[in-house]
C-alpha cells in the first residue's frame, strides 16, 4: 500500500493513465468508480481516529483519484474528451444499483472530506453522533477561537485541498478563446451550492487558513531546507481554492441564464442546471448566484475588516522587510507558504467583491502605507517577467482605489522614502504620496518590458483619476509627465497603434483638469506646460499624412541601421533594449527637449534665446526623433493597424485641446515678461554683488558672477534663473486673475471605472491557474506532463 502522494505518482505515470483511458475506456470508468465506492465507505467510517489503516486507505483513494482526473479532463489525440462519460453521465452505482452523476457525487464528498471528524477536523465530542461537521477551522472571520487542530488534521486537509483543486482544473484543459463560454462543472457545484452553512464554513476557513500567522519562535528557517511544512502548504492550497471560488462566474446563456454545460452546445436540462429544481443525491441544491461572493461581499464588522487588512499588509511587509534584510540570504525559504502575489490578489478579490471593505481600506490610517508597500513591489518587481503578475495585479488595485476621491486626497500627504532601499529613493524632499506614484508610472512606461504592456493603460488611468486632486506635484514630477506626454502625442506614435489614442486621451485629461481645477495649486506643472506648449499646438494640428511621413521615415531610418550594425555593438544593445517598450527610455530624452526641461533650465526670453523660432505643430524636432524611432517602428511592424482619416475625427475633435492652449497662451506673456524682467536686473545689477532680491525675481550664481569677461556682453543672461519668480508668480492670486474664462469647458470630476471585461478574465483565470500549476509540479508534479491549453509551459532546461 503507498505511504504517499510521491509514491502513487511515481507507481502510475502518465503513459499507463492514458494507454488505459485511451484503449480500455470501461476499465477507467469501473476503476474511477471502484475507488470512488471504497472513498465512500471509509468516509462513513466514526472511527478514522482510532482506526490508522482506514485513514490510510481513505487518503490512498483521495491521491488515486488526484492523480486520475486531469487525464479525464485532457483533450485526447482525435481532439475528444472523457469527462462528460466519466463525471457527468447518469450510471448505476456499484453497488447499490442507484443511478448517480461521479462528479457531483465526488465534489460533494470531497467537500464533505474537509470538515470530516477525525480526519480533518478533531474527533467529535462526546455525544456528537455525526462524521460530518462543519465547523471553521481557524480563528479571524467568522470565528473567535481555532478548533485547535493537530498535525494529522492539517497534513490530511492539504490532501483533500489538493484533490479539490483538481477537481476544479478543468479550466487549465480549455483554450483561452473558450475559457470564459465553457463553464467549470466542478466549480458550479460548489459555488453555486445552495447548502449555505457548507458554503459559509467552507470560505471562513479557507480565509483563515490563509491569512493565519506562523510562528517560527527562535528556530531560523535556514534557506537550504527541504522539508516542506504541511501548515505552509496547507495555507497555500487554502488560497488557491479560495480564489477560485471567488473569481468564478457561470458563462449565460443565449437566453442570459447561467449554464452549467462544458460545451458549446447545451441540452434543455443543462441550461437551466442552475436553478434550485436540480437536486444532488446528497440533498444539496445549486443556486443561482455565487455565495462565496454572496458571503464575502456581507462582510461588515470592523474587527473582521481589521484582521483582513492587518493580515494582508503583515504578508507584504514580512516579505519586503525579507528583500531588504542583510540575512536575507540566509533566512528566505526556498518556497514562501504565501508570496506577495497571492496577498495582493486576495487584497483585489476583497476590494471587487465588498464596497464596504474598499471604504474601510480607503479610511484606514495605514492606507497610505499600504499604497507605499504595493509600490515598492510595483518597482521590485517589473524586471522580473516572472513577477509580471503580480505588478499587474498592483495596477489593478491601484486603479480601483484612485475611484475613490478621499484615497485621491490622501496621496497628497508627504511621503516618507525611508521604507524604500537606496535605489529607489528620489532626492527630493517634498515629495507627495501623489508624486511618487507619477514618477513609479513614469519609471515603469519608460523602462518596463513587453509583457507589461497591459499596465500601461491602468498606471495612465491611474494619474488620470488622481489629477484632480493634485496638488503641489514637484518640478521633477512635473517634467516627467511633460515628458511622456511629449513622447505620447509625437504623431507616429499615436498612428502606430490604435490603443495610443487612448493613452493620449488619459494625458489630456490630467492636463485638463489641472488647468480647470487645479492651476494655482501646481505651479511647477503648470511652468512645465507653458514650456512645451509647441507639444499641445502640435497635436491640434494634427496631420494623417505628415504623421504617416513621418512613420515611414522612421521605418527607412531604422532599416538602415539595423543594415550597418554589427552584432555585439553598443548599438545592438541599445536598439534591444529600446524595441522592446512601448514608450522610450529617459535615456532617449535630451535635457535641451521642449517637454524635458527641469528647474535648472528656465524659461529664457526672446533675446535669451536668440530669437529662436517656434517650431510649428508639425515639426518634429531631432530629439524627438531618437525617442520614438526604436518604439514607434517596433509598435508598427507587424503592419496590423492602417489609419484612416475617419478614425482621426473618431477623436481629435474631442480632446479638449482649446482651453488647455487658451491657458498658456495667457500665462506664456506673463512668464516671458518676468523672465525678461529678472534678464533686465541681472543685467543691471553690479558684476561684483550678485544680487539675490527678497523678492525672488533674481537668482545669480555667486561662482560665475564675481568675473565677467568683457567680450561677452551677454554672459549674464546665461546664468540669470527667472525659475523662483516665475514660480512664484504661477502660485499667487495674480495668475489666477491672469487665466481666461473657463467655465464653459468646466470637466465635470468624474473617474474612468475599472471594468471586468472577457479579456481580463481571461489573464486573471490564466494566472491564478498558472500559479496553481507551478505549485503543484514542485512537491511529485499533479499536472506534470498533461496536455494544458489555458496557457503555455516553457521548460526552462
Amino acid at each position: 500500500m503507498p505511504d504517499s502522494p510521491h509514491d502513487v505518482f511515481s507507481l502510475v505515470t502518465p503513459a499507463d493513465i492514458r494507454r488505459i483511458r485511451d484503449t480500455a475506456q470501461e476499465n477507467f470508468i469501473k476503476l474511477m468508480d471502484k475507488v470512488f465506492d471504497r472513498l465512500l465507505v471509509l468516509k462513513a467510517s466514526r472511527d478514522l481516529a482510532k482506526n490508522p489503516t482506514n485513514t490510510k486507505q481513505l487518503l490512498n483513494c483521495v491521491r488515486v483519484l488526484a492523480r486520475l482526473i486531469p487525464f479525464v479532463y485532457e483533450t485526447r489525440s482525435d481532439g475528444s474528451t472523457i469527462e462528460d462519460i466519466v463525471l457527468w453521465t447518469q450510471r448505476p452505482r456499484p453497488g447499490s444499483g442507484a443511478d448517480y452523476s461521479l462528479g457531483k457525487q465526488l465534489v460533494s464528498a470531497t467537500i464533505d472530506l474537509l470538515f470530516t471528524s477525525g480526519f480533518t477536523v478533531p474527533q467529535a465530542t462526546v455525544g456528537e453522533d455525526t462524521v460530518v461537521r462543519y465547523t471553521i477551522w481557524e480563528n479571524g472571520v467568522g470565528q473567535t477561537s481555532s478548533l485547535g487542530s493537530s498535525k494529522e488534521n492539517v497534513a490530511n486537509r492539504v490532501e483533500v485541498l489538493r484533490l479539490l483543486l483538481v477537481l476544479c482544473c478543468k479550466t487549465m484543459y480549455v483554450p483561452p478563446a473558450r475559457s470564459v463560454a465553457i463553464a467549470n462543472r466542478a466549480l458550479h457545484t460548489i459555488a453555486y451550492n445552495a447548502n449555505k452553512k457548507m458554503v459559509l464554513c467552507l470560505l471562513c476557513s479557507l480565509i483563515n487558513t490563509s491569512l493565519k500567522e506562523h510562528s517560527q519562535g527562535w528556530a531560523i528557517p535556514y534557506r537550504n531546507s527541504t522539508a516542506i511544512n504541511p501548515a505552509d502548504e496547507l495555507t497555500l492550497h487554502a488560497m488557491q481554492a479560495l480564489f477560485i471560488m471567488l473569481e468564478y462566474q457561470t458563462p449565460a446563456t443565449k437566453g442570459g441564464k447561467a449554464s452549467e454545460a462544458g460545451s458549446d452546445v447545451t441540452s434543455a436540462e443543462e441550461a437551466n442546471a442552475n436553478t434550485p429544481s436540480m437536486v444532488l443525491i446528497t440533498g444539496t441544491e445549486t443556486g443561482t448566484q455565487n455565495l462565496f461572493r454572496v458571503f464575502v461581499s456581507k462582510l461588515h464588522r470592523q474587527q473582521e475588516f481589521d484582521y483582513l487588512t492587518s493580515n494582508i499588509m503583515r504578508l507584504l511587509e514580512e516579505t519586503m522587510r525579507s528583500n531588504l534584510s542583510i540575512l536575507a540570504s540566509v533566512t528566505k525559504q526556498p518556497t514562501r507558504h504565501v508570496m506577495p502575489q497571492e496577498a495582493t490578489i486576495l487584497l483585489w478579490l476583497l476590494l471587487e467583491n465588498n464596497s464596504l471593505f474598499k471604504e474601510y481600506v480607503v479610511d484606514h490610517n495605514r492606507s497610505l502605507r499600504l499604497f507605499s508597500v504595493l509600490l515598492y513591489f510595483m518597482l521590485n518587481g517589473y524586471t522580473d517577467p516572472a513577477q509580471s503578475g503580480m505588478v499587474r495585479t498592483i495596477s489593478h488595485i491601484l486603479h480601483y482605489l484612485s475611484e475613490d476621491g478621499q484615497f485621491a486626497t490622501r496621496l497628497m500627504q508627504p511621503f516618507d522614502q525611508s521604507i524604500l532601499p537606496s535605489t529607489m529613493r528620489i532626492v527630493d524632499a517634498s515629495l507627495t504620496h501623489a508624486d511618487f506614484m507619477i514618477n513609479t508610472a513614469f519609471t515603469l512606461l519608460c523602462s518596463s518590458k513587453p509583457y507589461l504592456v497591459p499596465v500601461y493603460s491602468n498606471l495612465l488611468l491611474l494619474v488620470r483619476n488622481v489629477s484632480p486632486y493634485l496638488t503641489q506635484i514637484s518640478q521633477l514630477t512635473a517634467d516627467k509627465l511633460i515628458s511622456l506626454f511629449d513622447i505620447i502625442s509625437s504623431p507616429a506614435f499615436v498612428i502606430s497603434e490604435p490603443y495610443h489614442v487612448r493613452w493620449l486621451i488619459y494625458l489630456i485629461e490630467v492636463f485638463d483638469y489641472v488647468v480647470h481645477y487645479r492651476a494655482s495649486d501646481n505651479p511647477h506643472l503648470m511652468y512645465s506646460m507653458v514650456k512645451a506648449r509647441s507639444c499641445f499646438v502640435r497635436l491640434k494640428a494634427f496631420d494623417l499624412d505628415k504623421a504617416k511621413g513621418e512613420l515611414a521615415a522612421l521605418r527607412e531610418k531604422k532599416s538602415k541601421t539595423d543594415a550597418t550594425r554589427t552584432i555585439g555593438s553598443p548599438g545592438v544593445q541599445a536598439d534591444a533594449a529600446a524595441s522592446v517598450t512601448p514608450v522610450p527610455s529617459l535615456g532617449t530624452l535630451k535635457p535641451d527637449d521642449n517637454s524635458g526641461e527641469g528647474a535648472s533650465s528656465p524659461a529664457l526670453s526672446d533675446k535669451a534665446r536668440g530669437k529662436r523660432p517656434d517650431p510649428g505643430p508639425a515639426s518634429t524636432s531631432d530629439t524627438q526623433e531618437q525617442a520614438t524611432t526604436p518604439t514607434v517602428l517596433k509598435q508598427a511592424a507587424t503592419g496590423q493597424f492602417q489609419p484612416s482619416t475617419e478614425w482621426v475625427f473618431s477623436w481629435l475633435p474631442d480632446l479638449p485641446l482649446d482651453p488647455i492652449i487658451a491657458v498658456l497662451d495667457a500665462l506664456s506673456v506673463h512668464v516671458d515678461r518676468i523672465s525678461e524682467d529678472v534678464q533686465r536686473s541681472a543685467e543691471l545689477a553690479p558684476p561684483t554683488e550678485p544680487t539675490h532680491g527678497e523678492s525672488g525675481k533674481s537668482n545669480l550664481q555667486p561662482d560665475q558672477s564675481d568675473v565677467k569677461p568683457a567680450d561677452q556682453a551677454d554672459s549674464t543672461e546665461a546664468i540669470a534663473d527667472p525659475t523662483l519668480a516665475i514660480i512664484h508668480w504661477l502660485s499667487s492670486d495674480a495668475m489666477a486673475s491672469a487665466m481666461p474664462d473657463l467655465e464653459d469647458s468646466m470637466p465635470e470630476i468624474r473617474p474612468r471605472l475599472q471594468g471586468m471585461s472577457p479579456a481580463l478574465v481571461v489573464w486573471f483565470r490564466s494566472l491564478l491557474w498558472s500559479m496553481i500549476y507551478t505549485s503543484g509540479v514542485k512537491p511529485f508534479g499533479i499536472w506534470k506532463n498533461t496536455h494544458v491549453r489555458l496557457f503555455v509551459i516553457k521548460s526552462t532546461h
